[in-house]
């Protein structure tokens, strides 16, 4: 049974909407507020990372960021004293080709107001807007219900107050949540008290838009300027230890001014000042990701240094292994263990991610914005692009004893290539599948196209049709929605049109899959003589690996309420 209230969702940033979209998609009624009165102008983060582009192709969003992006532009690094000889040029992450379990190996840039004017126009399609001018200002748990109070600002400047009831409450309300000081729980961390850090959007003169110019270097004053995507204006980056921003005003003269002194360059105009804003890194979290009905993401629940770029991306991520559960939840479906299991899963990840991103903070004060240089790996393993995070360890997680992989359950591992899957990894993409099932479409497929934030995907590795049969039945105990089968036949399974009723229209399986090019048996380490179920969540993730139709049963009794 459906819950009464929608699901309440303080602040319309990317996380907000990441959540807001996946419910939307799944059935759920939402309503998603922001304090502010318009929509930012500005970039804050802009670098997304491989496994946020596989996300947003799951939500079905990547299309249009794809077309509103860029690479990651060049770096031009500029001499001091003078400002105007190069003294090298280099890309922050060097160009790697696609493989086919991952098929988004490059950054894109992409500033955070144009990602969510995208995440936005999608959430429309389902009659869902951002309602602005209204800020969360309390709220009490009922244990199976949240009233929140709003304070909604009206248009001659008078506040009116309104009380809501949600059937749970998400905080992706920034660094400085109000939600997450509501629930009081603890924000671990500490200040970067040795550096100073300026953010802006300005418009500006005299600069090459071509690059992402530099001066200097962290360990003393830098300074960074480049256009952003939609060319409306350029976005400034500038940081050090020696950098004073004390006199520093968010005003066209002023900053005008101070880029002088770090650049040397007196013909760098700013003509306005779009956002402006002084800061010292932090790198903080939260120990309990949620409580009772009310839940955190992104900054509300953790802060990272800017180096790395992870911010956005793990809260991007956080959403995204949060919705699902939310959705099932609503419904009345989900178990208390795999709503506890968002903490269990998440904090780790974010725990060893702000790891990463400190010592990458350390690291940047001596060469910014070249990875290559700062030790960081192959660029198609880089910790950064969050291809090789993995739940081995979560509790809703299973491998039955049949298909035992030996798992070192460690949180961000960079694993061998050669490395076989395990539940609680990243479901890996291959492509070279023919639909047998399709009436129409006979173009190649990837298994990318085929999960989704709405279903789980039971990939049903295996040609014999007794072992379909029992794996189906075993799936039809599933509440309906929570899952979708594929078959995946060895390429060397003769198929005709006399015989494809076995694998097709006479069980009830949804899609029925030729792998013609090997990637998916090779990529998911399945032996074609063997049968294997790996059952592939809403988010992505490997949830379980198992053999027969009571692995199958012992897996959804782990997540649902059946």
């Amino acid at each position: 049974m459906s819950q009464p209230h929608p699901v309440l969702i303080a602040g319309g940033g990317p996380v907000g909407l990441v959540v807001a979209l996946c419910l939307r998609q799944n059935g759920v009624p939402v309503r998603v507020i922001d304090k502010v009165l318009t929509y930012h102008i500005g970039a804050r983060a802009s670098g997304v990372m491989p496994r946020t582009l596989e996300i947003y192709q799951f939500l079905g969003v990547l299309s249009d960021v794809m077309k509103a992006s860029r690479p990651c532009p060049t770096i031009c690094d500029y001499e001091l004293p003078g400002g105007t000889n190069v003294v090298s040029k280099f890309l922050m992450f060097a160009y790697t080709p696609p493989r086919p379990d991952r098929p988004y190996l490059n950054v894109r840039s992409l500033a955070q107001n144009l990602v969510q004017g995208i995440l936005r126009s999608h959430l429309a399609k389902y009659d869902c807007q951002v309602e602005l001018g209204t800020e969360l200002r309390d709220f009490e748990d009922h244990g199976d219900h949240v009233v929140a109070t709003l304070i909604r600002k009206n248009q001659d400047g008078t506040e009116s107050t309104k009380s809501c009831k949600a059937s749970y409450l998400v905080g992706s309300d920034g660094s400085r949540s109000t939600v997450r000081k509501l629930l009081r729980v603890n924000f671990d961390g500490e200040t970067y008290e040795g550096l100073n850090m300026v953010f802006a959007d300005v418009r500006v003169r005299g600069i090459e838009d071509i690059y992402w110019n530099k001066w200097g270097e962290m360990k003393n004053r830098m300074f960074t300027i480049r256009q952003m995507e939609n060319d409306d204006h350029h976005w400034v980056l500038a940081g050090g230890r020696n950098l004073d921003t004390t006199n520093l005003r968010g005003e066209p003269e002023s900053m005008t001014q101070w880029i002088a002194e770090l650049t040397g360059r007196s013909d760098i105009k700013v003509d306005e000042v779009l956002s402006f804003t002084k800061y010292k890194p932090q790198m903080r979290m939260v120990r309990e990701f949620s409580k009772g009905r009310v839940y955190l993401a992104g900054d509300s629940a953790h802060v990272h240094s800017p180096t790395g770029g992870q911010g956005l991306n793990n809260g991007v991520a956080d959403a995204f292994a949060l919705a699902w559960r939310l959705s099932l939840a609503y419904r009345s479906l989900a178990s208390p263990e795999l709503m506890s299991s968002y903490t269990e899963e998440r904090g780790p990840i974010i725990k060893a991610m702000l790891e990463q991103t400190t010592a990458l903070l350390e690291a940047a004060s001596v060469s910014w914005g070249n990875f290559a240089q700062m030790g960081m790996g192959r660029n198609d393993r880089l910790p950064l692009y969050q291809l090789d995070i993995n739940y081995r360890w979560s509790p809703v997680v299973l491998a039955d004893k049949s298909c035992d992989r030996s798992s070192n359950g460690f949180p961000n591992r960079v694993s061998d290539q050669m490395d076989p899957i395990h539940a609680g990894d990243r479901a890996p993409d291959a492509p070279g599948l023919v639909d047998l099932s399709a009436t129409s479409d006979n173009l190649m497929k990837t298994l990318f196209q085929y999960f989704k934030p709405t279903h789980h995907t039971a990939l049903i590795f295996t040609s014999a049709v007794t072992t379909i049969d029992s794996l189906l039945s075993a799936l039809d105990e599933v509440p309906k929605n929570v899952v979708r089968s594929a078959v995946v036949l060895p390429g060397i399974t003769v198929v005709r049109t006399d015989n494809i009723d076995k694998f097709v229209r006479r069980s009830s399986v949804d899609f029925a899959l030729k792998d013609c090019e090997n990637h998916a048996y090779s990529t998911y380490s399945v032996d074609p003589s063997k049968s294997v179920v790996v059952i592939v969540r809403p988010d992505g993730m490997v949830g379980a690996i198992v053999g027969d139709g009571d692995g199958v049963r012992k897996y959804f009794r782990k997540i649902l309420v059946v």
